[in-house]
Formats: structure tokens, sequence, C-alpha cells
């Protein structure tokens, strides 16, 4: 039967689909049930029996045995009379006619729950209540949800539900107050004459400084005592429909702040930079902290990065498991907040210099239980080679023509390449008279029209969904909120996948007016699929010429075993090879969190928090004994019988290779701390004081295998013990203890309410350092002061400026470089070889001592300028900062006398300065139509500092050589200078007696640019007319530059291309002849005793070329990262379906970018051939969001 390749099957989606399907059926019905039973609550059964009991003690009890909502005014509940009655099997609404009998009062149906008001009489006494029914709602006519509405001397008081909707009793003429922070109070008064009107009231957004509470993680900050740079994102301004983790939703959005997007996998990790870089080694990430937790990394990704193929295959897996947040509902987020200068970062001490991130989830609000369900579902389009200048099957087939009619054949073919399916094969059939001359020819032409599409075999169409339903709601003092989520992420790679669900319980409860108590319980589990680190699909497709078909298994190499040589060569096939493979990982994190506030004095209060952080990581990977990478490795292809002198010469002769890695970490840390605020002069300044102390503790568990003999056919086992495998076989177990403790202080002053300063102090200690270090503690401070222009006298009559604020900070940072110590550290090799000579196992020292060692150290000055124009329809903020960063740790190249070849001393120096600029333009506000335009641009520019380091040669080409007064991803390149008229080679200059061991390769070689953009940002527009509402965000990057990929796809010893590789299009106008050289820079391809290495620098003409300044070209792009479409329905609509409110969308995301035609088809952002990044890929999408 034919079939669709590429598209996913019918039977396929349902089967994946099915599950999320029928739990949105069941939600919509569930919710028509219960909105249903809500509309006729009256008519419920019930049977209840009292005796001379107290009105409040049998609505009590009438409330627990109906589960139903009641609300009323206690006073006059206590003066109604008791109550005897005995009601069996009959309707609510009778029970309450014979409860309320003789007590003055009435009762009412309201929103699925009761309502007990006084009785209306005729005259209307102003001391008697009657009930209303309204609707709050925000400017633009959306209703506002958690608003606080209180009678004036009444202590009954209640809030809006999701659609805005409220219901009480109020006396005649009674003001009643309508509150909620970031909008404007509103005090109305109602009329018992109009009582059955339905009252709609309108709140305004009130005039903010930034935004109502700055949080920091430690302290919640009123935003007009707030000093320090920040930047804070809502829920809704972040959330991208179709993106795994919250880290991958920040491009373009927060100025200061680079996200890459190195891998369109659904497990990569963005890198993100605040400010800059400010450690050459250490975790130059942002940290993260979840409601006042610090969240690590699951894994410790420096502590596995190993150097051969068999552990390289260990840390692949890891870097599946994705950055801090991975594990983060993105519907539970309620907001972000970016700490950027040493002002708010500096509490957090030594764990800062990179800036700091802090998400607060949605919290629980008073009121009946609200149901929160969100969907989406998103296709990903996989590539095809539209863009691509590759080449296809017949162009490749005339390059392998032009070769052999050149006499160049690829140097192995003479080994084992006379294969019929290649043209160079057949051409040496044809040779040796083993096919005719029309047999040749018609083979040809078949390879001709093969024009197999990579993409097409190894990629497909996916299909992805996240479900996330959340519960909130309370009585009372205490509330909650519970959410749970699955989410289902598939790459375009078939075997590209990650699968999550989370959990996240909270609870608020206050105990007396003293005592408030927050509990917190989240957790996750991820499984991440991909490919064994030798199987990069997108390499693969890139690489591999057209010409082939996927069923193909082709010569690639020959045996390794030389004493007892084996015929022929060993084959591969991509396909056996990703089946023959595997890599999987998995994680489960938990977090618990016990926040306690106790209110020791009006103005003194005492927190204490106490939370565990604990991840659990397993990995997976293998290669089987069919795979390519165990048959090169063994010396024969699967199926060959080798002889007893062969299996001994064999590396691993039986079964294949797992490599298992497992990973326990947890961090237990308890904060406490004093708060003091107090009102002087009449209130008329504030000061606020903060003291407090800190202890972490974080424990690392690590515990790696490398087994050979693998057969997971035989039921996952492993072959008996054979010599050879022990050279394979590798054991490691890691432990780490890593204890803080850190005591802090804030203060903070605010004159008049037009002058703040502030200060922060917090001092660091650590274990890290050894038992006799002077370093083992800290200090670090924060100075800042902000001046309120627009509260001045003569500022404040201006109809153009609506707001001016003047920031200013000083104050320094810290880092930790984990992987650091100050001790000698020596292991014994993992396979436990042993010293002939001695007879005793090698020692291998890892790391030299360096009794020095400090913390790195950053210093930070910001000014920074608030400014809102025309009623604060124009806001511009703008911040300057220079980072001067020292102590920072290096790698240095040492004598080799020391018996290693690298120690790091605390000698490094890097200077970071930037300009950010935000500019928000509200063009339209209108109640049924807005626009917004929002501009974000941030510049960082760094220099490393003077240093003696020794950088390794091929560092100065790939960006990481730390060269004084360069960027610290510059990278150089060769200088061409055209290609030679005799061969067609590429002309390099400077390179005449160069040693890069004794002379500076920056002599000789020029500097190209770096790596990371110098600046970026974005342009946003939000448009929303009446229900319908658009986003689209515009993300740039420009300053950058890039190695253009290699002209040969496929790696080679010499010019030739492979016969099973593809190249360039560009290849068909290389150099052939004296002359050509005036109109192509395509070099010749030549034969390896013309193609010898330059002038001892050990680089081939070709690779010189690919590092070539000519090969470097500006990485400038614009990218739409995402295109929103959002349709809220009426209420009156909602209502009729019996929710309280429904949205559903459409969403696209990488919809397009614009770059350098010099890229041809590259991608800006990812890596490149040889890697294993996948390419970003567009996504459609719908989405739905369901409120009950």
């Amino acid at each position: 039967m034919k079939t669709m390749k590429g598209t996913p099957s019918f039977r396929r989606a349902v089967q994946g689909y099915a599950m999320p399907l029928l739990l949105l059926f069941l939600l919509l019905f569930t919710t028509v049930t219960a909105s249903a039973w809500q509309s006729d609550v009256l008519a419920k059964k019930v049977t209840y029996q009292s005796k001379d009991l107290p009105l409040s003690t049998v609505l009590k009890q009438i409330r627990d045995i109906t589960k139903v909502r009641f609300t009323y005014d206690i006073g006059l509940i206590r003066k109604g009379p008791s109550v005897t009655v005995d009601h069996k099997n009959g309707t609510l609404g009778e029970l309450l006619k014979k409860v309320l009998m003789n007590s003055g009062l009435e009762f009412m149906e309201d929103f699925g729950g009761i309502v007990i008001y006084p009785h209306i009489s005729a005259s209307v006494d102003v001391q008697v209540g009657f009930y209303i029914q309204g609707q709050v709602i925000n400017a633009a006519g959306m209703p506002l949800e958690g608003v606080s509405i209180a009678a004036s001397g009444k202590s009954m008081g209640t809030t809006t539900q999701a659609d805005g909707m409220f219901g009480m009793v109020v006396n005649e003429k009674q003001p009643v107050r309508f509150s909620q922070v970031g909008m404007k109070t509103v005090v109305r008064t109602f009329s018992s004459a109009n009582n059955s009107t339905l009252f709609r009231i309108v709140m305004d957004t009130a005039v903010q400084e930034i935004q109502e509470v700055v949080v920091n993680g430690y302290q919640k900050i009123d935003a007009r005592m707030s000093t320090a740079s920040v930047f804070k994102l809502d829920a809704a301004e972040v959330l991208n429909p179709g993106m795994p983790s919250i880290d991958q939703m920040l491009q373009g959005k927060v100025p200061g702040l680079l996200a890459m997007n190195n891998s369109g996998s659904v497990n990569a990790r963005p890198t993100i930079r605040i400010r800059g870089t400010s450690t050459f080694v250490g975790n130059a990430s942002p940290l993260w902290v979840i409601d006042n937790v610090v969240r690590p990394d699951p894994v410790n990704l420096s502590a596995t990065q190993l150097n051969n193929v068999v552990t390289d295959a260990q840390s692949g897996d890891f870097s599946m498991i994705g950055s801090a947040v991975s594990g983060l509902n993105p519907y539970d987020v309620e907001s972000i907040t970016f700490l950027k200068d040493a002002a708010a970062t500096a509490i957090y001490g030594v764990r800062a210099a990179n800036g700091v991130i802090v998400v607060t989830t949605k919290k629980g609000k008073a009121g009946p239980m609200r149901v929160s369900y969100n969907s989406n579902y998103g296709f990903r389009q996989r590539p095809d080679f539209t863009k691509m200048n590759l080449m296809n099957s017949a162009e490749r087939i005339e390059l392998s023509r032009q070769l052999m009619e050149d006499g160049l054949p690829h140097k192995t073919l003479s080994n084992f390449l006379n294969e019929p399916y290649s043209y160079e094969g057949l051409y040496m059939a044809m040779n040796a008279k083993k096919i005719t001359e029309a047999e040749f020819n018609t083979a040809v032409q078949k390879l001709q029209t093969n024009n197999t599409d990579w993409f097409k075999v190894l990629y497909q169409n996916q299909l992805s969904t996240t479900q996330s339903i959340s519960m909130s709601g309370g009585a009372g003092k205490t509330t909650y909120y519970t959410s749970f989520s699955y989410s289902s992420n598939k790459g375009l790679p078939k075997n590209d996948r990650l699968t999550r669900y989370t959990a996240d319980i909270g609870m608020h409860t206050e105990g007396g007016k003293r005592l408030e108590l927050d509990v917190r319980l989240m957790g996750n589990f991820n499984k991440n699929q991909g490919y064994y680190p030798t199987v990069q699909p997108q390499t693969y497709a890139l690489s591999t010429s057209r010409a082939l078909t996927p069923d193909l298994a082709y010569a690639l190499s020959s045996s390794t075993i030389i004493k007892h040589p084996i015929p022929g060569p060993i084959t591969f096939n991509m396909l056996n090879e990703i089946a023959n493979t595997e890599n999987t990982s998995s994680v489960r994190s938990m977090v618990g969190n016990i926040n306690v506030r106790y209110k020791i004095l009006p103005r003194l209060f005492l927190r204490s928090t106490v939370n565990a952080v604990l991840d659990n990581s397993e990995s997976f990977m293998a290669a089987y004994e069919n795979s390519y990478y165990i048959s090169a490795m063994r010396g024969w292809n699967l199926g060959y019988t080798p002889t007893a002198r062969q299996v001994n010469e064999s590396k691993i002769p039986y079964g294949g290779i797992a490599n298992i890695a497992t990973n326990f970490s947890s961090t237990i840390t308890n904060t406490n701390m004093l708060d003091y605020s107090l009102g002087l002069f009449k209130e008329r300044d504030q000061l606020a004081l903060m003291v407090g102390t800190e202890a972490r503790s974080t424990q690392l568990k690590m515990n790696k295998t490398t087994q050979p003999g693998y057969f997971p056919d035989r039921g996952q086992t492993f072959s008996p013990s054979f010599p050879s495998l022990n050279q394979l076989m590798s054991y490691s177990i890691t432990n780490s203890l890593n204890n803080v403790f850190s005591v802090m202080a804030t203060a903070a002053y605010s004159l008049k309410g037009k002058y703040v300063f502030s200060a922060t102090a917090r001092s660091d200690g650590s274990n890290r350092f050894g038992q006799y270090s002077n370093a083992k503690f800290l200090p670090n401070y924060g100075l800042s002061g902000r001046w309120d222009l627009s509260s001045e006298k003569w500022l404040q009559t201006s109809r153009l400026v609506s707001g001016l604020t003047l920031r200013g900070s000083y104050g320094s940072q810290g880092n930790v470089v984990d992987a650091v110590g100050p001790e000698l550290i020596a292991s014994y090799p993992a396979n436990g070889s042993i010293n002939q000579i001695t007879g005793f196992p090698f020692l291998n020292i890892k790391s030299l001592p360096y009794p020095s060692l400090r913390w790195e150290k950053t210093h930070q000055f910001n000014a920074g300028l608030d400014v809102s124009l025309f009623d604060r329809r124009v806001n511009v903020n703008t911040d300057y900062y220079i980072k001067r960063s020292r102590d920072l740790i290096m790698a240095r190249t040492i004598a080799a006398e020391y018996g290693i070849t690298t120690m790091y001393k605390n000698e490094g120096r890097l200077i970071n300065s930037g300009i950010e600029l935000t500019v928000n333009v509200e063009v339209i506000r209108k109640k049924n139509l807005n626009l917004s335009l929002t501009f974000i641009n941030s510049k960082n520019t760094n220099k490393i500092g003077d240093n003696d380091f020794s950088n390794d040669y091929r560092s100065y080409f790939n960006g990481t050589a730390n060269v004084p007064g360069r960027a610290i991803s510059g990278f150089y390149s060769y200088k061409y200078m055209g290609l030679s008229h005799e061969n067609g080679l590429p002309l390099f200059d400077n390179l005449t007696d160069k040693d890069p061991k004794v002379d500076n390769p920056t002599s000789w070689l020029v500097y190209s640019g770096q790596l990371q953009p110098i600046m970026n940002g974005s342009f946003s527009v939000a448009a929303r007319y009446k229900q319908l509402s658009m986003y689209a965000t515009f993300a740039y990057a420009f300053g950058s530059h890039k190695r253009l990929d290699p002209l040969f796809l496929n790696k080679t010893n010499d010019g030739v291309p492979p016969p099973f590789g593809n190249a360039n299009r560009v290849l068909l106008e290389r150099w052939r002849k004296p002359g050509d050289e005036a109109h192509t820079n395509i070099p010749a391809l030549v034969d390896q005793t013309t193609a010898k290495a330059y002038l001892g620098l050990n680089d081939n003409p070709y690779s010189a070329y690919t590092n070539s300044d000519f090969r470097a070209v500006r990485n400038d792009f614009v990218r739409c990262p995402n295109l929103n479409l959002n349709y809220s329905f009426p209420l009156p609509v909602v209502k009729r379906m019996g929710v309280n409110g429904l949205s559903c969308g459409v969403f696209v995301s990488n919809v397009f970018t614009i770059a350098s035609k010099a890229l041809n088809g590259q991608d800006p952002e990812t890596e490149g051939v040889g890697t294993t990044a996948l390419p970003i890929a567009r996504q459609y999408g719908l989405n739905l969001s369901l409120n009950l």
C-alpha cells in the first residue's frame, strides 16, 4: 500500500492526540454539566435536621453538606433567631425558607452560590441592605478578575470572578470601594430603586512608576522605592504557544539580554547572556530563581566535558536535559523580572555576575474555585533543499565526471571503492571491462535522476501539543493553586522528542493577624530522546550525495585490523545507523518551599524560608553491534566470520557499547530575614531596612559507566569479559559538597517621595577555597539612587511630561567557577591501566594545586533615565553600563615538566560596556481599538584585558582565543590573496617562515570580527479590535560574523570530495585552467601531493581557505520568531456556553528570516555542518484557553 512519507499518518495522529482531545471533551462536558447544576442549585435535594441551633451554625452545616458557597453579613446572621428544623429529601430552596423564617432575611441564587440579604420593605430604610449585581471592566472593556469590593462600615466583602461579575448586599447610598493593584480605586453608591440593574464599573490603569512591585527573589519592593535596573515581563508578554520552555521564548523581549537559539531541536537550550559575558571558563548563563528558590541546572555540564569519542557520548546525553527552567510549565508563570545592575543583583553575592532572572508563578485568590484549561497544538514543517546552494544528483555526477576527466580520482578509490553505485566505481568497472559502455551510461543516467531528498528521508512534519489545567481559589484567609500539565514536543528529525509532565501545588494561609505561611511543592518529569553523538541527521542531509538511495549501504572506511587484514570495506547506511543506536535521558525534579512571615511589631517582620531542590538525571546511550560505529571499531561488518587472531586484535569483537550515567544533586537552603519599615516626618519620608542570613548546601553525586559487549536483543545483557574489552571499559564516581554561608543587609530611604537612596551588602563564605585560604569570604555591595523629577513642582504642571526619573548605581558582583579548586587533583585512569615497569597503576594529574584561588569579581556602574510623555502614551527607558571584571580564571599553558600542560589562575580581566533602549508607544487607546508599538535595542561591547596567557593556535580560528584588546568571541582568519595562476590553489599573505609555537599568530592572521552580535533587539506590534488581538515580534542581531560552511561538506584529507559526499554548487565554477583566477575565487581541486601542508602550519590549502577572511561574512539578520492571532469570545456568548471565559487563536513560530545573501541559505543562529545542531523550522499551531 502506498503511503505518504514526511507527513504523520492519520492513525498515528489519532493515537498521539486521542488522550488530549478526550481530555478537552471531558472538560467541556463537565463545564456544561456544572453550569446546569449551578443554575439550578436551589433545586438540589438535601436532608437536614437541627434543634435550637444558632443561625450561623445552621448555615455553616448546610454549606458543609451541600458544598454550596454562601455569602452573607455575619453581623446580621448572628442577630438571627435559633433554628429548629426537620427537612427530609427536600430542595435546598425549601430548606432555606424554613431556616430563614422570622429572621427578616431573604436569599437568592448567585453564580452557583447563595446570597443571604435583609428583606427589603416598601419604604426603604438606609440601614436595610439590598442585593446588587454587576461587572467590573477596564478602559478597554475587558473584564477584571480578582477586584476587591468592600462596602463602607461592613464586614462583608467580595471579589470579582474571571468574567468580572460580582454580587453583594449593600445599604442605600452606602459607599462601595472597588480596588485592585495597578488600577485606580473606584468608589460608588447604589440605590435600591435600581437594584434590578446590572451595574457596570469601569476601572482605569493607575499611574505607576515602572510596576507596582519589584520582585528580586528575596524581597517585594515598592516600585517607588526601587533604584535598580530591572525589567519585568508579564505572562502574556512572554508566552509563545508551541515553545517547549520559557528560556526559548525570550529572544528580543528584554533590553540587555541576548538569546540565541543554536539549534532547532526541542531538547536544545538557548544561549542566554545578560549584559555580555563576565567569565572565561565559568558558567556565563544568568542565575534562575523561581518563587524565591534558586534553580541550578539539573546537570553541571562542565563536569561532563571529556575529550575522546567514547566519553563524549556520556556528555552528549546530558546536553539534551535542558536548563534550570526546562521543567517549568509556562502556563504557571505570572511574571518574569530581570535583574541587571549591581544594585539589583548584589543581594545574590557570588552568583550574580551574569545577571539574575526571577520567575514568579501564579498564586491562588480568595473566592470559589476557578479552573483554567490551556491547550495548544503545533505543526512543524520539515526543511528542504530549496534555499540551499547544494548540488543535486545531476550536478554531483557532473562534478565526478570532471574529476575523472582531470585525472583526480579520490585517493581511496584504489583501495575498495570499485562500487557499482558511484560514478567513480562505474568508471573503474568500465575501464576494467567488467561492464560495457552502454551499461555504464545506463547506470550513470540512473544516478543522475535519483535526486534523493535526505530531508524527506530523515525528517518528517511533526505534531506537538501542550495540555495544562489549573485550579485555584480559597476561603477566608487560605488560598490555594494547583496545576498539572503534559507536553509532547517532537522535533523535525524523526528521533528528536521531548515529553514533559509537571505538577504544582501551593497554599497560602494566615494564622491570626501575625502569622502568614506559604507552602509550595513543584515537580516535573522530562523524558528526552535524541541521536547518538556520531549520528548527525542535519550534517548527513547536507553532506551526502543525493545520487545515493536511502537503502544503500556504501563503503566508508577500511578495516582497523592491521596484523591480520580483513578483505573488503566497512559499509555505512544512515537508516541502519539510526536504528542501531540510541540516546535517551530523563530528569526528575522536585522542589519544596516553605515560607513563614511573622509580624513581631507593627512595622517589624520576621521571614524564614526553607527550600530543597532535588534533581535526579539518568541517561542511556548505546551503539549496537550492527552499527557502523561499532563495525569500524570492531574491524569488520556484522556477518563476517573472523579468525581467532582477528578476534584477539579487535577492540570490541562482540556486542556493542553502552554509556550509562546517573546524576543526583540536592540543594538545601535556609534564609532568615528581618524586615523593618518606618514612616518619618508624618509619613513624608520612608525608611526600609532588612538584615538576614542564608545557609546553602549543595551535594552532587555522579556515576558514569562505559560498558562494551552490549546486546539489546538478548535482554539488554553484556557479553562475558574479553581481554580486549577492558580497553573500552570504564567506571567513574564523582562526589562533591559545596557549602556556602552568607550574611546580607539592605537599606532604602525615600525623601519626600522624590529622592530614594539604597544600599545593599552581602558577604559569602564557601568551603571551596581550602582550609587556609584568605579568600573564603567575599563581600559584595550595591549603592544606588533615584530622583523622581516628575514630582518636582516645576514639572508637575507639564502637559508633555507625565513622568521623568533618573537612576544611578555602582556596586560589585561575584562569580564562582565550580570546576576549579585549590587542591592538587589526581586520578587513576578509568580503565585501570598498569605501568608495566613499576607494576603500579598509572596516576594522571587532573589539575595542579592553586592555593591562591579567589572569587571572580565584577564592578558595575549603571546610569538610567525613564521618561513618560503624553499621558504615558510614550514611554522611554534607557540605561548605560560599564562592567569591569577582574581575577577571572583563565587556563594558562605551562611547561611539560609539571606533568600537565595547563593550569588555572585568577589573572584574567574583561570589560563590558553597553547601552539599552526601550521605547513603547501607545498609538491608539480606545475602548474597542488599541495599538501599541515597542522597540528594544541593546548594544554590548567587550574587551579582554592584558594577559600573558598562551592560546592554542586553533583557538584563533574558532573564537576561543583570549587576545588582549579583542572581544571575547573574536576570531581570526588567514588573509586571502586570490588563486594561484599555476595550480589554482588559494594564496595567503604573511605566511612566510611563520611558526605558531614561536611567533604570535596575530602577526600574520587578520581579525575577522566576533561571533556574538554587538547589537540586538526587537520591534513588536500589539493590536486589539474588540475581541480580536494580534501580536508579532521582529527580532534582530547586528555586528557578528560567521564562517561559511566548507565547500567540501564531507571530511577529506585532500581537495577531492569523496564519491558519496555532496558539495557546494559553486564548485562547478572552480578554477580548472590558468586564467580562471580572473573570474573565480573557487580553488582548484588537486591531488594530495599538490595539496601539501602549508609552511609547517599543519593546514592544507582547503582548510586554510575555509578559515580565510574570504569565507568569513557578516551575520546580521532579522527574524520574526512569533506571530499570534487570538479571539476572546464576548461575555454573553460565553455565558450561554456555561463557562466564564473562552478564547482561541492561531500562531506561527519562526515566520521568516532575513539574512545576508553571502550565507547561501545557512541559518544565522544555528551551528553549521559537523555539529549536532538541528535547523530552526517554521511551526503553525492552534491554541485554546478555557476558564470555568
